[in-house]
């Protein structure tokens, strides 16, 4: 096994998915520095400060495989960042363009720009991802409209609620998420061209037009001030994404609750070659919720690592910057891994009304006769009489009718049999109207 999980051919696919991988693997990482240095020498021929000729021949590096091995083995040698590729760089380029390859730029120009580039890839999944689990959350609730479950306080069963509520809170939940998302795209993807110190001094007196010709190469948007020790944007981002994850593990952490036997509400549909247990058959374990709530366990552990690079010494600090380096694709591939178990599992939720309908005979509906006997006797007094009421059907293992025989009228007895789902599907109607009004407003792509 692979020294991490995220890694590991045999349990990789818990932990990270191929298009997580496809992001950050290090072939894929190396590719997107190669097409950030492309698009620096883009912007230099543009303004004239490297010959057009070695411009165009940097750019021919875009079809040439990568020599990880070598650039690595460079990266050591040098014990810094990026001269390692640089070098590699320069021995596949004809020695009249050797010289301007990566020619004024720093470190955190390279990696600052990939890493938004990588943000955008995940934002652009994530957001297709959230939007999937909403629009399979939506249809689920209103199939489920007027089905009643047993609402649950504390752990305990409590009032009626329609099992298209709890799924449209979930819903609208997800509906913050994709706002949230939606919002900070345009304060995330901003590319870094900063030289040095973030003046620019390299350039002077193109440094400005050089950074807006870079940004413009490399899709993003161009900063008013550079950004080399302001590390709100990728904090931010994560933090976003980490809430999302939260959202997915709240969703999951219920269906695991609800699917144990003796409740029986929901289940995960298991594949014909899913074993739950080697030394008991009868098990169907709840694999896929559990394990998101695991991912969203490790997003939020991530997020809270990543928000210590927001405390940066003057202009550039490796000691918080380069942490991102580790954490932030961790992060990545721990909410991406989280969305996809979700759509596994919501499409293949059951749900068991029958399961639902016995627990809910469990507890008679306290609160619909509480409103009707408060009525009669006033809210406190009603709720004192129910109280007793209650308690003496356990202890005397009476029914409620029974234990409320001389107390109650005939009207109220007969009420202990009704189901009141109070507002809860009109709840779910407004739930279901508002997300698919904003989902005609907003694009359906990220980017």
């Amino acid at each position: 096994m692979d020294a991490h999980l995220i890694d590991s051919r045999i349990f990789g696919h818990r932990w990270s998915t191929p298009e997580s991988h496809a992001i950050f693997d290090e072939p894929a990482r190396a590719r997107r520095w190669l097409g950030v240095i492309i698009a620096l020498a883009q912007a230099q021929a543009e303004l004239d400060l490297i010959p057009a000729a070695a411009a165009r021949d940097i750019t021919a590096l875009q079809d040439r495989d990568l020599p990880i091995d070598r650039i690595a083995e460079a990266t050591r040698a040098t014990g810094h960042s990026t001269l390692g590729m640089i070098q590699v760089l320069q021995d596949l380029l004809p020695p009249s363009a050797a010289p301007f390859v990566y020619y004024g730029a720093t470190v955190q120009d390279i990696t600052d720009t990939s890493q938004v580039l990588e943000l955008a890839a995940t934002g652009l999944v994530l957001w297709r991802d959230l939007r999937a689990i909403e629009d399979r959350l939506l249809d689920l609730a209103v199939t489920h409209r007027k089905t009643p479950m047993a609402g649950r306080t504390h752990g305990q069963l409590g009032s009626p609620i329609p099992l298209g509520f709890k799924i449209a809170s979930w819903a609208d939940q997800v509906g913050r998420d994709l706002s949230r998302l939606h919002d900070g795209r345009d304060r995330w993807l901003t590319g870094q061209f900063a030289g040095a110190v973030g003046t620019l001094g390299f350039f002077e007196p193109q440094g400005l037009a050089l950074r807006a010709a870079f940004c413009r190469h490399v899709g993003l948007a161009e900063p008013s001030i550079s950004w080399l020790s302001a590390r709100d944007r990728f904090v931010e981002f994560a933090s976003v994404s980490a809430m999302a994850a939260n959202t997915l593990a709240r969703i999951a952490n219920e269906v695991y609750g609800l699917q144990r036997r003796e409740i029986g509400e929901l289940g995960e549909r298991p594949s014909a070659s899913t074993v739950g247990s080697i030394t008991m058959p009868h098990k169907r374990n709840p694999e896929n919720s559990e394990q998101i709530v695991t991912l969203a366990q490790l997003a939020r552990a991530q997020n809270a690592l990543l928000a210590d690079a927001m405390v940066h010494e003057h202009e550039r600090d490796g000691r918080a910057w380069k942490l991102e380096w580790s954490v932030f694709p961790t992060l990545s591939h721990s909410v991406l891994a989280a969305c996809s178990l979700t759509r596994t599992l919501l499409d293949g939720l059951e749900v068991d009304a029958q399961a639902m309908a016995r627990n809910l005979a469990l507890v008679p509906a306290s609160e619909h006769l509480l409103s009707l006997m408060a009525t009669r006797l006033g809210k406190h007094a009603a709720q004192q009489t129910l109280q007793q009421a209650y308690r003496r059907a356990r202890d005397e293992r009476l029914s409620l009718a029974d234990a409320l025989d001389g107390v109650a009228t005939p009207a109220e007895l007969a009420a202990i049999a009704d189901v009141d789902l109070g507002a809860g599907p009109e709840m779910v109607d407004r739930v279901v109207a508002a997300s698919r009004q904003r989902r005609e407003t907003e694009p359906e792509h990220w980017q």
